[in-house]
């Protein structure tokens, strides 16, 4: 297949790279070529891979306006109710040998209990059993766990039990807990694309690597890679902290997003960006957030695309799940002996329950909606989270879970927390079956 693909060039009067050659390869050989041969310029007396016709087409699958999806409501109740509703549901669906009943549905008798409920409450009695209270939209009802349960209970999280009530009904003796996994079956996409994740770039910052992320476009713009995702943090900001300004480089936000736009005109035009906000970007501190306002848009070139923070797109026939991370915080609090660097632990917690934060009243603060945004639905092939400044890849049930890498290096805030970041590092994803290679920069 190579000297077929090198002697069609050889014809076309220019020699062919090595790279070019496997990404041809990878996208259906000498067929693909022929019938792209309108697209493609042999002009040039070396073909690279950059030559290519870019595949850059991705639809949006779910993306959060706050004039719109998923409706403003006058209370949080509303986003409780979705939550325990969807993920009631999907106990019921993934369980095979037994259906879970609400709470409020429950016949109290000696046969087993199989029921779900919001966590509204947990304590550990002296004995050491775990005690859990748990809701649903009208009852509640307390549920006494095995001493043998070790997992981690996070408040507000749905969890369905399976026991026996207790002699007066009014607590159940659980044998099992359950939770509403988010899984994916492993396969194959018939389209092999390269896509470019990291996160917390901070342009504006004093800690920006600016030398680092020119790398990460030359590599972008010389390796086939098809899309750039930036994972949120697009700019320092400003006022984001007290006494940021001391931190700064550049004191007008304007001109941080002026400066990041100039940086990504530099990223070859047949490569498509998707960007997020962050907590550090010009948007409302409450979440989820909507896109980058329309007039710092503009700054950006044309193949730069702004999205919510939540959003959910398809590449390469595969979901990506971008979220900025805050809740990241949360977890950590929530879950003794984690610490920033244990992303890939924090993501996959995400993933058993099924929610990108389930705990309500801590480091992240929402917005009042009508449904629950941060369920996991559609289920992802790809998960993506920045927001800590670590990094990590890993694999849960099917699903790929990476915490992308800043382009910051050690601020003196991280330094008196005693946390070194892991700075510069890129992760590409190949779309066809979900294999990565780190990039450091």
């Amino acid at each position: 297949m190579n000297e077929d693909i090198e002697k069609f060039f050889l014809d076309k009067g220019c020699l062919i790279e090595e790279k070019a050659i496997e990404e041809i390869e990878k996208r259906g050989g000498l067929e693909y070529i022929l019938k792209n041969e309108k697209k493609i310029d042999f002009s040039s007396p070396i073909f690279a891979i950059s030559n290519l016709p870019s595949i850059n087409e991705f639809s949006i699958i779910k993306e959060f306006h706050l004039d719109g999806f998923p409706g403003i409501s006058d209370n949080f109740v509303d986003i409780f109710k979705s939550r325990y509703s969807f993920l009631h549901s999907k106990l019921n669906e993934t369980s095979k040998n037994h259906f879970f009943t609400q709470i409020s549905k429950l016949k109290k008798g000696n046969g087993p209990v199989f029921t779900s409920g919001i966590v509204s409450e947990y304590n550990e009695s002296k004995r050491g059993y775990g005690i859990v209270e748990i809701e649903d939209d009208s009852t509640s009802i307390k549920v006494i766990l095995p001493k043998s349960f070790k997992d981690i209970i996070i408040k507000d999280e749905v969890i369905g039990v399976s026991g026996q009530f207790s002699k007066d009904g009014t607590a159940i003796f659980a044998e099992n807990v359950y939770r509403p996994e988010a899984w994916k079956e492993t396969r194959e996409s018939q389209t092999s694309l390269k896509v470019m994740i990291i996160s917390d770039i901070h342009v504006g910052s004093k800690n920006f690597l600016e030398d680092s992320f020119l790398n990460m476009i030359d590599y972008v713009n010389s390796q086939g890679i098809s899309f750039v995702i930036i994972n949120g943090d697009l700019v320092d900001g400003i006022g984001v902290y007290p006494d940021q300004e001391s931190d700064l480089a550049i004191n007008d936000i304007n001109l941080q997003y002026k400066k990041l736009a100039e940086l990504t005109s530099k990223i070859n035009s047949n490569v498509r960006v998707i960007i997020i906000p962050g907590n550090h970007d010009i948007v409302y501190p409450t979440e989820p957030q909507n896109p980058l306002p329309k007039e710092i848009n503009t700054m950006f070139p044309s193949n730069v695309t702004s999205l919510s923070n939540p959003v959910w797109v398809e590449i390469g026939g595969r979901i990506f799940l971008l979220y900025h991370g805050t809740s990241i915080f949360d977890f950590l609090e929530s879950i003794p002996g984690t610490t920033m660097n244990d992303t890939g632990k924090i993501m996959i917690e995400m993933l058993k329950r099924g929610h990108l934060a389930p705990e309500y009243g801590k480091n992240l603060s929402f917005i009042p909606l009508k449904s629950d945004y941060y369920l996991i639905d559609p289920v992802p092939d790809v998960l993506v989270t920045g927001h800590v400044h670590s990094h990590s890849i890993t694999t849960y049930r099917g699903i790929l879970a990476i915490n992308a890498s800043t382009f910051q290096e050690q601020t003196s805030y991280q330094r008196m927390m005693n946390f070194n970041p892991k700075p510069a590092i890129g992760t590409v994803v190949d779309t066809r079956d979900l294999s990565t290679v780190m990039v450091q920069f």
